[in-house]
């Protein structure tokens, strides 16, 4: 439900929806959004109001890696040639926090 709330939050923000849970190997793509020549990798991490772990916190450094790993496989197959950025949403409940951008250039 959080990864149709967050597609839903970047249209209304001008963010048009490549793919979505896109198979890249073993590993899977949240969210491929793209506006104008930048291409967007968005991980969504949803947890429980109070949970132990927020959903801040949820993307570590393995995950990371995963992420990149499978944005170079979806790359091999479909090539961007433009600018390639990655951003986390976290959702707490009904909260939604967009955390800041990063570019990752170095996947062209």
């Amino acid at each position: 439900m959080c990864e149709t709330g967050t597609a839903w939050l970047l249209w209304a923000r001008g963010w048009d929806l490549v793919g979505r849970n896109l198979r890249a190997g073993r590993f899977e793509l949240d969210l491929l959004a793209v506006r104008g020549r930048e291409l967007r990798l968005v991980e969504v991490k949803a947890r429980a109001p109070g949970a132990w772990t927020g959903a801040d916190t949820a993307l570590g450094p393995a995950q990371r890696l995963r992420l990149q790993l499978a944005l170079r496989a979806w790359l091999a197959r479909v090539p961007w040639p433009f600018h390639i950025s990655f951003q986390r949403v976290s959702w707490a409940g009904w909260r939604c926090r967009f955390h800041p951008p990063e570019r990752w250039e170095g996947f062209r």
